[in-house]
């Protein structure tokens, strides 16, 4: 691109029609963040009527389900629809708008993947110790903190010039958008860094805190039959095992993500994996939130009348009345 044909923003406008693809991959990406909003909503939906729920582990599950919840929307309300009509006439500052609030809710999750680790780990570890060490004071610090570090990590686009990307619908992709028609890269090196950084910190670092759960968990088994039989430690190893495989499933699209690194000529399968593979793995959340609880599937499905059981002591933090002790 040379100084006669360089226009700020073109990334991110439409080719001015729609071809087939366009139009499937469009209601495709609608449909997916559609589904996944509403699997968000039913999961703050359990969490609010089911006791079980109302600790920390929950309260942490609800901010996690808020950072999914803001990149769905995106997805339902502006990728999809943008693919779809393909406009010419995109305001640079919308497309570039829309990709940052969707970092920054994303990062507030990936972020919580990593504190969910750590709660799980305290309940395995140190099950006696979990309602002194997740207080209230100490979730409503972990929240804030979460919440203001995703926004400081998002104003970096705007102290650092040239990094900013936005949504190509042409592409299908988060594209670099450059300022300047003398820069000869085409990725954002602050998006490729921050990129590592949560991959180092959330999908890592959580891979390691889960691997030293786990042994916890195979010791338990192994040397005290009396504790790995009772509903508490099998409700914290069974919400343990939910929160591996969403962090493998992570931790494959977020390496994706890095490996793409904003590129506008990907194929049709990195696309999915890269772009569309983020708010698949938030519908997972919401499946496997049903359907590895039986407290969920009961209060769903109406298995059982009646409230549902939430005598669940020291792994969640909750008495057998249902309120935090």
């Amino acid at each position: 691109m040379n100084n006669t044909t360089f226009v700020y923003g073109s990334e991110v406008q439409g080719r001015g029609y729609a071809t087939d693809m366009d139009i499937a991959f469009g209601i495709v990406t609608t449909l997916i963040g559609i589904t996944a909003c509403t699997g968000g909503v039913l999961n703050l939906y359990l969490i609010k009527n089911l006791k079980a729920f109302h600790n920390a582990f929950g309260f942490f599950w609800v901010v996690r389900t808020i950072g999914e919840l803001g990149t769905d929307i995106t997805f339902a309300v502006y990728t999809g629809p943008v693919t779809v009509i393909q406009p010419t006439n995109i305001p640079p500052f919308l497309g570039i708008f829309v990709y940052h609030l969707s970092y920054t809710f994303a990062y507030m999750q990936c972020l919580m993947n990593f504190i969910i680790a750590w709660n799980r780990f305290v309940a395995v570890w140190f099950p006696m110790n979990y309602l002194r060490v997740f207080n209230a004071k100490l979730c409503g610090g972990v929240a804030i903190y979460v919440c203001c570090q995703a926004c400081i990590v998002t104003s970096l686009f705007f102290i650092f010039p040239c990094n900013q990307v936005g949504y190509g619908p042409r592409f299908y992709a988060n594209v670099f958008v450059k300022c300047d028609p003398s820069i000869d890269r085409d990725y954002s090196i602050l998006s490729t860094l921050l990129c590592k950084v949560c991959f180092t910190i959330a999908c890592v670092g959580t891979g390691f805190v889960n691997m030293t759960t786990f042994c916890k968990i195979v010791y338990i088994r192994l040397t005290s039959q009396a504790r790995a039989g009772s509903k508490e430690y099998k409700r914290d190893v069974r919400l343990f095992f939910l929160g591996v495989v969403q962090d493998i499933l992570m931790t494959i699209v977020l390496l994706s993500i890095i490996l793409c690194n904003n590129q506008k000529d990907l194929g049709l399968f990195s696309i999915v994996l890269s772009y569309d593979g983020l708010i698949l793995i938030y519908c997972f959340n919401t499946g496997s939130m049903v359907l590895c609880n039986p407290e969920c599937r009961r209060f769903l499905f109406k298995m059982k009348k009646g409230a549902v059981s939430s005598t669940y002591a020291t792994g969640t933090g909750v008495s057998s009345t249902g309120k935090h002790k």
